[in-house]
């Protein structure tokens, strides 16, 4: 590795710690370049804005989740169902671990960086299909040994459980005191709940009684 990727990785690492100590609206240029002890002109040799800054802490989140559910997956076995099953118990310690992160990813709510045509822009899209691989082909393994019932095809129905499973959670650890006073629930529950909901959805009624 050359000096300019071991800086560039230092920017990205330093923009972390303080995306998830203040929130991205919190942090500036200068922020990030104090913490590296750099010139914010340094900052900017590598990133047009603090936006593309975060993008990058944004794709180094989604690149570890996924290598840590790719990890996860070897263990899942059985039936699809069971395989989804194992899925979800995993996905749910791994949002339980990475909470602040889960807190930081609400940004992108209102950003569009699967837009972004730069080479930034690529490795963000080419993470997310990363992160959705080992839930497509769990349920294509369920599609193909019937113990689970698709209406669309592997791809969308990943994409819809891993956009509903996410933007739940980060409700729950964004505004989970507002989502308890408001509700009268703990929110972690409604976590459980939903991957619960998600495998009964999809599980046809012989592979649920295994």
């Amino acid at each position: 590795m050359g000096a300019k990727e071991r800086r560039r990785l230092a920017l990205v690492a330093a923009a972390r710690e303080l995306f998830l100590e203040r929130g991205v609206e919190q942090v500036t240029i200068d922020d990030i370049a104090d913490r590296c002890d750099v010139t914010r002109r340094t900052v900017y040799r590598y990133f047009a804005t603090r936006d593309h800054v975060a993008l990058a802490v944004e794709v180094d989140v989604l690149e570890r989740w996924a290598g840590l559910l790719a990890e996860r997956s070897t263990h899942w076995d059985g039936s699809g169902a069971d395989r989804l099953r194992a899925a979800f118990e995993d996905i749910e310690h791994l949002v339980d671990d990475a909470a602040d992160e889960v807190r930081f990813t609400r940004f992108f709510d209102v950003q569009t960086p699967g837009g972004d045509d730069s080479e930034l822009g690529g490795q963000f899209r080419a993470a997310v299909r990363s992160l959705l691989a080992p839930v497509v082909e769990v349920l294509r393994h369920g599609q193909e040994d019937r113990s689970l019932t698709l209406v669309a095809s592997p791809e969308v129905t990943a994409a819809t459980l891993t956009n509903a499973y996410l933007g739940l959670a980060q409700r729950v650890y964004g505004f989970g005191d507002r989502l308890a006073q408001e509700q009268a629930v703990e929110p972690r529950q409604m976590l459980t709940e939903l991957a619960r909901l998600c495998v009964a959805a999809l599980t046809r009624p012989a592979a649920a009684g295994r």
